[in-house]
């Protein structure tokens, strides 16, 4: 379904060192980077007992329902500052399009994801070759692209998985990167006049706040696995059985006790895929087995990205699943008006316009479903028809 809603809207030395990496030539030239942030932000102090038991499960979820079910309580601030690298994939395009040449793709993962998911899980060589890599569509319709790993995950600095790692931290980390593209001070000897945000679950939600707090950042949202409601968000997350990552697999052996693994191979899978045979077993395999962590203060703060953005006048298009099971009550969204991705547009009320894309049968991991491609030509459709 296609609708239209117009009017609504580490670990790493710091450094700008970059490496070539290995190409192959049905891959966009990409280049990997370190690039050196500093920002700031009032993150919350949220009400999490001095004797939490991180290893039971049920308390860690417990916890996180009681915070996110509680949508009027007010948390006192806490100044928190964020001193690190972001690690990323720069991939100039493979098709050299002149209007798209300093206009570059910003992506933003979800929890438990880094860069390669925008990769098809792998790299420089997706699963299935690029069926599933967001970075080689974009580059074939002549899209400079920046992969990020978020604060927390992959090669980028992790903070504090409680305190620190949150919403609105994570947010002026974005806003300081942005500020670089548009500066020349992220990629070397690259700047850019238009950033386009893409973003993926906690990515997308990451969007919102950045619409909403600097919202005159970005020209473009694509915001994929995403909605309005936290509801479903907190109802359906025990089902992944929350540990510590640092004791969950040893590649998190270093990591402070506040970083987190979903655990459990069927709740992921309910969780975050969709109806059987609309995705590869294979690949859900590799997406379970590779996993990153989430810290503690993510999912606490997720709300801090479900807002109104009353400021941001950037078009903007949602693409979620018509099975997401993160966003969707009982992995069913709906296809009209009231569906969670009509809804979200709802925040975005001075936007250019805003429309939404419900891929049928598709869970909310959207760019590893058999959909992928489809999901890609719509929204590169969309910025080609806003003047992108």
């Amino acid at each position: 379904m296609f609708a239209s809603h117009t009017h609504l809207p580490l670990w790493g030395v710091l450094a700008g060192l970059f490496l070539q990496s290995p190409l192959c030539t049905a891959n966009p030239k990409c280049t990997y980077l370190e690039i050196p942030i500093t920002a700031k932000a009032n993150n919350k102090v949220f009400p999490i007992p001095t004797n939490l038991d991180y290893n039971n499960p049920g308390a860690i979820s417990a916890l996180i329902q009681t915070v996110l079910g509680d949508a009027g309580a007010v948390y006192p601030p806490i100044a928190t500052t964020f001193n690190g690298i972001v690690a990323a994939r720069f991939c100039e395009p493979q098709v050299k399009v002149a209007s798209r040449a300093n206009t570059v793709q910003l992506f933003m993962s979800g929890v438990t994801e880094n860069n390669l998911y925008w990769f098809g899980l792998g790299y420089p060589n997706g699963i299935s070759g690029d069926k599933y890599s967001t970075v080689d569509y974009a580059s074939k319709q002549g899209y400079p692209t920046l992969a990020i790993d978020r604060a927390g995950v992959g090669n980028s600095t992790h903070p504090d998985p409680v305190v620190e790692l949150q919403v609105d931290l994570e947010e002026a980390i974005s806003h300081a990167l942005v500020n670089k593209l548009r500066a020349g001070t992220a990629v070397p000897g690259r700047t850019f006049n238009k950033v386009i945000f893409v973003g993926h679950s906690y990515g997308s939600v990451l969007g919102n706040a950045q619409a909403t707090i600097h919202p005159k950042d970005i020209d473009a949202f694509i915001l994929t696995g995403y909605g309005v409601s936290i509801i479903p968000v907190a109802a359906q997350l025990p089902q992944t059985v929350l540990v510590p990552a640092r004791t969950y697999a040893r590649r998190f052996s270093g990591l402070p006790i506040g970083y987190l693994a979903t655990s459990s191979k069927s709740g992921r899978r309910n969780y975050l895929w969709g109806d059987p045979g609309s995705y590869d077993e294979a690949v859900f395999l590799r997406d379970f087995n590779n996993e990153d962590a989430v810290g503690l203060g993510e999912l606490l703060s997720i709300a801090g990205g479900l807002k109104s953005a009353p400021q941001s006048t950037a078009p903007v298009f949602i693409v979620t699943g018509d099975s997401d099971g993160v966003f969707c009550t009982l992995n069913q969204c709906g296809t009209g008006p009231l569906s969670p991705q009509a809804q979200a547009c709802g925040l975005y009320p001075r936007a250019k316009t805003c429309q939404y894309s419900i891929p049928i049968g598709t869970g909310h991991q959207v760019s590893l479903h058999y959909s992928s491609q489809d999901s890609f030509k719509k929204y590169h459709d969309f910025l080609k028809a806003q003047g992108f």
